[in-house]
């Protein structure tokens, strides 16, 4: 069982803004969803007035994480209250009922040729690890991953099984008799601190220079990144999308399920492309895109 006090001491010391409504001698011990409540279980519901359509009130031992305590009767159960109730709720369950983090492990199956792995790493079965790649500390390197070539990963970065990094991009030139030639791809790929990549996701080296994905970026299962592209901080990639060569996305950008974005286009800060959209031309900052091809549909901080 875990102790109401022991969340609220974990949310202060992680400056995780906070109220909490209820009883002080609360304990859980799982968590469960709005539609299937568990006894002494917490759950999100984050908009306060569908609080009641799911009946908590017959559970005096539940804690709801929700984000306002407006239209909040806090006359029953017990609450705990922020405005990123998102953050507030994972951060508690990571915590408290997630797994401990892999770390310190080389699987045996694995070809590790590199000498230049960190400290706390875990690289999982089946993988392969080139002699010039560079790992740095507490990365997690699941099953069945490929890096190749001139590869340095950040610190606390995870890369998820059937990822392949670091081999070379699509690039051709027809020479004087029309054949298609290899464009030699000579660069690396170079991946920042807090990286998250998906599973069965393809990043491609750069052709002369390096591929780049900085800090905090994080991309979903069965993306493709090609050669020499630029990801700045803080941008999202999901599922299935496709980013085409020497494209740059800028900080906080967002690409939606099954994006493909045509090569050496940029996509301005705190930008959204679409789900399916094919994104044509340059995409300004603030904006939302969509549709095929991609048009702004909406300027971010409009009515």
């Amino acid at each position: 069982m875990i102790d109401i006090s022991s969340i609220k001491k974990f949310l202060i010391e992680s400056n995780i803004s906070h109220e909490y409504v209820g009883d002080d001698f609360l304990k859980i011990e799982t968590y469960s969803l709005p539609a299937n409540i568990k006894k002494n279980s917490i759950l999100w519901i984050k908009d306060p007035t569908k609080i009641k359509t799911y009946e908590v009130n017959k559970y005096e031992d539940v804690l709801i994480v929700t984000s306002s305590k407006a239209e909040l009767d806090t006359s029953f159960g017990n609450f705990l209250i922020s405005a990123n109730s998102k953050e507030l709720f994972f951060s508690i369950i990571e915590q408290f009922f997630s797994e401990p983090k892999k770390k310190n492990f080389i699987a045996k199956s694995s070809n590790v040729e590199s000498e230049q792995i960190g400290k706390n790493v875990y690289i999982g079965y089946n993988c392969y690890i080139s002699p010039k790649a560079i790992i740095k500390d507490n990365v997690i390197i699941n099953n069945n991953v490929v890096i190749e070539g001139n590869v340095i990963i950040g610190n606390d970065t995870i890369v998820y099984s059937g990822v392949v990094i670091g081999s070379d991009g699509y690039g051709y030139y027809q020479n004087a008799e029309g054949k298609n030639i290899k464009v030699p791809h000579l660069g690396g790929v170079v991946i920042g601190n807090h990286v998250e990549i998906g599973a069965n996701t393809c990043i491609d080296r750069g052709t002369l220079g390096d591929t780049i994905i900085e800090d905090n970026v994080k991309i979903d299962n069965l993306c493709h990144i090609a050669h020499n592209v630029h990801i700045e901080k803080n941008v999202s990639v999901i599922a299935l999308s496709m980013i085409a060569g020497s494209v740059v996305l800028k900080e906080n950008s967002y690409i939606a399920p099954s994006a493909s974005v045509m090569n050496q286009l940029t996509i301005g800060k705190n930008s959204i492309v679409g789900l399916g959209a094919v994104v044509v031309k340059n995409v300004e900052d603030n904006v939302v895109v969509a549709g095929v091809p991609a048009k702004v549909i909406r300027k971010l901080g409009d009515e």
